[in-house]
């Protein structure tokens, strides 16, 4: 054979020395072989790397160096690449030493002087071979871990995830192969992952930190990461281990929760503690009003004016009665009582004591329905959602004039109207809307508005208790309440209340005939003003009455002659001695003693307790007088059965 440069001209010659001389010194193998298979070029790199001589190579065959040749095979691949022009596939060559290592190979067909020769070009593929195999192994052991795992590559394309990470994203793992950290993970930082990697590059290290990410279908979920940074064939990834943690943060949003709840079981605990001791001296100062208000009344002339001041004031001192009541059952001390309220006169009556209280500059304009039907419910607490609704729109638009807006009328939600009010069950309803123009609720404020303790207002201002107790009250009797606001054009509460289904009772101003009696009652109080109050009430009803300071008077009067008593009527809460206590005396003397106890606040007593210590009867301050002469005629008469 001869040399590729007989028979060309010096140019010619020229070019053929620059190309051998370029095949010598390329940086992969290039060999050449004939259609038998005899090796018959290598340059330098090639012979470098199957560690042969030249000379050496060109003795030997692609049967000597290539593990998968066969003549068979090696026919097939000529007769391919005489119908296609090239071949390109993987194998492995034999080094001298006997060595292997796996080649990416394309083979092209050339002609040379009317000869054809197959030209190989090789690339040592071993370190792509052992990644490959790294991560074969690293998918067999991680594809069967209970949690994501992620292998990273720097500057954040993933280049592997496990069977785990797949499921949780909803993608296959070809797909998240074809990401970068930042397609998923919805907290990545963009501007801060070089920090990221060049702290790894440092500790070998991943930090530990919660993210959040994001799955196929677009929801998202809390994960916690932590791993360690690796180094392969000269590039560094991160192996990420991925915890999905929303059980645990639900768990520790359910913990915060729970302490939040107790906190405010502390808060309502001590308001509580308060409200008792407020509701027994404010209940026996109102008992003194509201008794001697009684007792004017029945002395009035019918019908005239007098006895309807006194009436106003008798309603008034029960109204606030009633309050104090709401207080302990704000606090949970005490059960608030409904019934059927004559719904107009109700709210009307809210009003006007809204309209006393209110600046000139702001104009009320009310729409109140006549004969509505009544809604069953507790009065003084309706009076304390007007109250409050009110008092909130006036301080909206206290900065200037505006309009105070209440409507009120009978509606009727029927299957159509949920969209509107989705909480609602149809049926008939009585529809209360209290609207302003003031400065408007922000959004990000509205869905706190119903919180306890939340206020916008400054100190001194408010509580932060007015619409929690507005919405307390509201779900309290079964009705349901929405509130809708715009910044700088006002707010309007829309509240339904289901209509009751017996009618309400009309209250009356005519004087009862009371029942009477000629008994000796000791009356047991520490209130001088009470004993007062209390022997003319009861001697006007026709009974004797005597009268003790202390408990332990009352218990030395009764054993001088215990005959003498008829019934003992005590206040439970005294110094030194409480009104159970006495009980527990007086029973002790004489078993079957009546006894009625009074108690403008009091959680000593229970229905327990009375029936153990025989307790006959219990009277809350302020004490009606109606109520009184009804108890104890009632106590008197069953003891005598």
């Amino acid at each position: 054979m001869r040399n590729l440069n007989d028979g060309l001209t010096m140019e010619e010659n020229q070019e053929c020395k620059l190309a051998k001389y370029c095949l010598d010194n390329a940086s992969i193998c290039i060999f050449r072989a004939n259609q038998e298979g005899r090796i018959v070029y290598a340059n330098r790199y090639a012979c470098d790397a199957l560690g042969y001589s030249h000379s050496e190579l060109l003795q030997l065959s692609v049967f000597d160096i290539d593990s998968s040749a066969r003549p068979e095979i090696w026919a097939a691949m000529w007769q391919k690449l005489c119908e296609e022009g090239s071949v390109t596939a993987e194998s492995e060559h034999i080094r001298k030493d006997g060595s292997v290592f796996p080649i990416d190979i394309t083979v092209t067909l050339i002609e040379i002087d009317d000869q054809l020769f197959s030209m190989a070009i090789t690339k040592d593929i071993s370190e792509r071979k052992q990644l490959d195999d790294f991560l074969h192994l690293f998918q067999f052991i991680f594809d069967k871990a209970p949690l994501s795992i992620y292998l990273i590559k720097d500057g954040g394309e993933i280049a592997f995830v496990n069977e785990y990470a797949s499921r949780s994203l909803g993608y296959t793992k070809e797909e998240i192969s074809r990401m970068s950290v930042a397609d998923i993970d919805r907290g990545y930082p963009a501007g801060g992952a070089e920090q990221i990697w060049t702290r790894q590059k440092q500790t070998r290290l991943l930090e530990t930190f919660e993210t959040v990410h994001r799955k196929k279908d677009g929801t998202e979920f809390p994960i916690e990461i932590n791993g360690i940074a690796l180094e392969f064939n000269g590039s560094l990834y991160s192996v990420s281990f991925c915890q999905d943690i929303s059980e645990r943060k639900r768990a520790e949003e359910e913990r915060l929760k729970m302490e939040l709840h107790l906190r405010e079981s502390q808060k309502m605990e001590s308001l509580g503690t308060l409200a008792g001791g407020i509701a027994h001296d404010f209940n026996n100062i109102l008992g003194a009003i509201v008794g001697y208000a009684e007792l004017t009344r029945i002395q009035c002339q019918e019908d005239s004016k007098l006895e309807n001041y006194v009436s106003q004031i008798s309603r008034a001192g029960n109204r606030a009665a009633e309050l104090v009541k709401q207080i302990l059952w704000f606090s949970r001390q005490g059960l608030e009582e409904k019934k059927p309220l004559e719904t107009s006169r109700v709210f009307k009556e809210a009003l006007k004591l809204i309209e006393a209280t209110l600046p000139a500059n702001i104009e009320i304009i009310t729409k109140i329905s006549p004969d509505l039907p009544a809604i069953l419910g507790n009065e003084t607490q309706i009076h304390q959602i007007v109250m409050n609704l009110c008092t909130n729109a006036y301080h909206a638009m206290k900065k200037s004039s505006g309009t105070l807006g209440v409507s009120l009328i009978a509606v009727t939600i029927q299957e159509h109207d949920i969209s509107s009010f989705p909480d609602v069950t149809p049926g008939n309803y009585i529809n209360l809307l209290v609207s302003d123009d003031g400065c408007g609720i922000p959004p990000e404020v509205m869905n706190r508005i119903f919180e306890p303790y939340f206020t916008t207002k400054a100190v001194g201002e408010g509580t932060g208790l007015g619409l929690s107790t507005v919405h307390g009250i509201v779900k309290n009797h079964g009705g349901y309440i929405q509130a809708q606001s715009e910044v700088g054009f006002g707010t309007t509460f829309n509240l339904l209340f289901p209509v009751a289904e017996s009618e309400a009772v009309i209250e009356t101003s005519e004087k009862d005939l009371l029942p009477t009696g000629n008994e000796t009652i000791l009356l047991v109080d520490d209130e001088k003003a009470l004993i007062d109050l209390g022997r003319d009430l009861l001697e006007r009803l026709g009974y004797r009455v005597e009268t003790r300071a202390s408990s332990i008077d009352a218990i030395e009067a009764f054993k001088v002659n215990p005959q003498k008593y008829d019934l003992i009527l005590s206040d439970i809460t005294m110094p030194k001695m409480t009104g159970d206590e006495l009980a527990r005396h007086i029973k002790a003397i004489q078993p079957d003693i009546p006894i009625i106890l009074c108690s403008g606040f009091s959680n000593r007593i229970d229905e327990l307790t009375l029936e153990i210590l025989g307790v006959n009867a219990i009277l809350m301050k302020p004490i009606i007088y109606s109520e009184l002469a009804y108890t104890i005629r009632q106590v008197l008469d069953k003891h005598r059965q």
